[in-house]
């Protein structure tokens, strides 16, 4: 409007006209003629002051307004023609009336040689309108659409939110959960091997909890399966004792009514060891009856090289042990040394048997006893001339805490062993030597 541009106005108008609803605009000055509209045919008239345009600012006198300074707009509705009707007031201002904006000013500048005049005076407040009419149909029908848009944006937001929820529970719980219902159905079906895989935060605690329960479970098992077996093998055992103990009993008896009546000095020898033997088998039978399996040594003075000679003498009946040629030597008096003198005995027997049946056709057994005074033991060494040990079971008899397996084992290599802890237990070292052609060599060291 300054620099007095109808054509821009008028398509300015026209422009707006038709959009979100507007269906006539029109510019009018405050002396009520319409100077810009979007229907020609109504510029240049002039309204008449009954309008509702024109009431709705004024008053009865004419310089009474009901707008304040600087109001933004008025707007009415027309119910019957479903109608907004929204004037917006043109305000003066210094670039308005200080401005140099119609041709006629310019002509009175140019022939007058004087400072530019403005056209509007500054005391006019308002110049003129800007009138709308909206289609308030178009409106409701804007905004039902907008409610709409907004109704279906939410429904599929929150169906998104509903199915990425249900996704995140899914995989952070869901799955979590049926893993960790599987295992328990497993464990309650006796599986105790297969692990759940541990995930993070509280359910994954709960699985690595679940696992650590699944391995006492499993260890728990294993060690019922073991007393069960032991109950087992305890029960044979009372059964085998029983057996064993009944007929024993009567030779016992039967022993000792014939050393009482034997007048034959030798003969009572020979009957007194078989009844030592017995008794002692009594003995053991007793401890396996009572479950007292492990014997604890009874320690005493003993002459170790009287139990290897007394042990030579009982084999020497043997048929197997007949065809060995025995030799007991010592270098110089021995000590007595403190140990159990049963448990000696049966180590000694057990190791000249294992040595007897690997020599079958015959061989040497040689035993050589000698006092160490400046270590304080008795060294002895029991050597044979029969097989070798296995490889394998010589290793693990040469290792300070080996353990051999109780299948596949060779019985030599049994009682080497048996024989290894009990010398250990008499606080004892014990080596090996096995030669393949010359047989094997058993060292003995006892504390004196």
């Amino acid at each position: 409007m300054l620099r007095n541009r109808r054509d821009e106005i008028t398509k300015g108008i026209n422009d707006i006209v038709g959009e979100h609803g507007i269906i006539s605009v029109r510019i009018l000055n405050h002396s009520g003629v319409i100077k810009f509209s979007s229907n020609e045919a109504e510029i240049n008239k002039h309204i008449s002051r009954t309008d509702e345009l024109c009431t709705n600012c004024h008053y009865k006198k004419e310089s009474e307004s009901i707008y304040p300074a600087n109001t933004a707009y008025s707007s009415h509705f027309h119910r019957d023609s479903n109608l907004i009707y929204t004037s917006l007031p043109i305000y003066n201002s210094p670039t308005c009336y200080n401005a140099d904006c119609h041709e006629s000013a310019n002509n009175n500048i140019a022939m007058n040689n004087s400072l530019p005049k403005s056209v509007h005076d500054s005391s006019q407040t308002i110049l003129g309108f800007i009138e709308m009419k909206v289609s308030a149909k178009k409106i409701m029908a804007d905004l039902n659409r907008t409610r709409i848009e907004l109704i279906t944006l939410t429904i599929v937001i929150a169906l998104l939110a509903a199915g990425i929820s249900y996704i995140s529970i899914t995989l952070l719980v869901g799955r979590p959960v049926k893993k960790m219902v599987e295992g328990m159905q497993r464990v309650a079906e006796g599986n105790f091997n297969e692990e759940i895989p541990p995930g993070k935060g509280e359910l994954g605690f709960l699985a690595t909890s679940f696992n650590l329960m699944q391995k006492k479970l499993s260890s728990a098992q294993t060690r019922l399966i073991e007393s069960a077996k032991l109950a087992s093998i305890g029960k044979l055992a009372n059964e085998i004792a029983n057996e064993i103990n009944n007929p024993l009993t009567g030779i016992i008896i039967y022993v000792e009514s014939l050393i009482n009546r034997s007048n034959d000095e030798e003969e009572r020898r020979d009957l007194e060891l078989i009844l030592s033997q017995a008794m002692q088998i009594r003995d053991n039978v007793r401890n396996i009856f009572s479950g007292n399996v492990e014997k604890k040594p009874r320690f005493t003075t003993v002459d170790i090289m009287a139990i290897v000679r007394h042990v030579v003498s009982v084999l020497g009946n043997l048929s197997n042990f007949k065809s060995i040629q025995t030799n007991i030597s010592t270098h110089n008096d021995l000590p007595a040394i403190l140990a159990d003198p049963e448990m000696i005995e049966q180590a000694i027997f057990a190791l000249f048997l294992a040595f007897s049946e690997d020599m079958p056709t015959g061989g040497l057994l040689d035993v050589n006893a000698e006092y160490i005074e400046k270590d304080k033991k008795i060294q002895i060494k029991f050597m044979d001339t029969g097989n070798a040990i296995p490889e394998n079971e010589w290793l693990v008899l040469t290792e300070e805490k080996g353990e051999l397996p109780t299948t596949g084992t060779s019985k030599i290599g049994l009682t080497l062993f048996v024989f290894k802890q009990i010398i250990e237990l008499h606080r004892g070292k014990i080596a090996f030597e096995s030669r393949k052609e010359e047989g094997k060599l058993v060292v003995v060291l006892l504390p004196a």
